[in-house]
């Protein structure tokens, strides 16, 4: 699609063009039809938050097949026929045939922890991602520990407004794991 529009918007960058940016650039950026978007940096809570959530996560699943990673990868999906980059903070992929060295097409599990940009995460990413079909489940967390929320969306229960867990034990069924929202905020 970027392609055939880049003919009537000669400022869209192509998949190639932004791929290869990515590459050398400091900074990460997410594509979207051709448009590139600069990420803003993250805070202290959100990245205390997201590496408690990936020491969980990848210690849980090492030795099983699956692969662990946290806000450097990038996932390419499309929707509608347009190339979509984003960064999620936390994924999880376990099909061998996803191999590409710097992207991921099919994930099995999905964590952002909320930014600013609320309505990005809960709405935008949401409606993108839930039409990976290997996508089992939406996690979104947020980085405040005084109003500490994890909420889960799954295919299996048709993405309908899922757990919301503010204290106690939480599941991340599609990975077999049990954690507790107090140790996600753990200094």
């Amino acid at each position: 699609m970027s392609g055939n529009l880049a003919y009537l918007y000669p400022e869209l960058v192509s998949v190639d063009d932004y791929l290869e940016g990515e590459r050398h650039s400091e900074a990460k950026h997410e594509y979207s039809g051709g448009v590139v978007t600069a990420m803003a940096g993250a805070s202290r809570e959100h990245e205390l938050v997201g590496g408690n959530l990936f020491a969980s996560i990848h210690g849980h699943l090492r030795g099983k097949g699956c692969r662990t990673y946290k806000s450097d990868m990038k996932l390419h999906t499309e929707v509608i026929g347009a190339d979509i980059f984003y960064y999620p903070d936390i994924m999880v992929a376990c099909d061998p045939d996803d191999d590409s060295r710097y992207f991921v097409r099919k994930p099995k599990l999905i964590i952002e922890i909320l930014s600013d940009n609320i309505m990005r995460d809960r709405v935008e990413k949401f409606l993108v991602y839930q039409r990976i079909p290997s996508l089992e489940e939406y996690v979104v967390v947020s980085q405040h520990p005084e109003r500490a929320e994890v909420s889960i969306f799954r295919r299996a229960d048709g993405w309908e407004p899922g757990e919301t867990h503010r204290t106690g034990e939480f599941i991340l069924r599609s990975i077999g794991l049990t954690l507790r929202v107090e140790d996600i905020y753990l200094a």
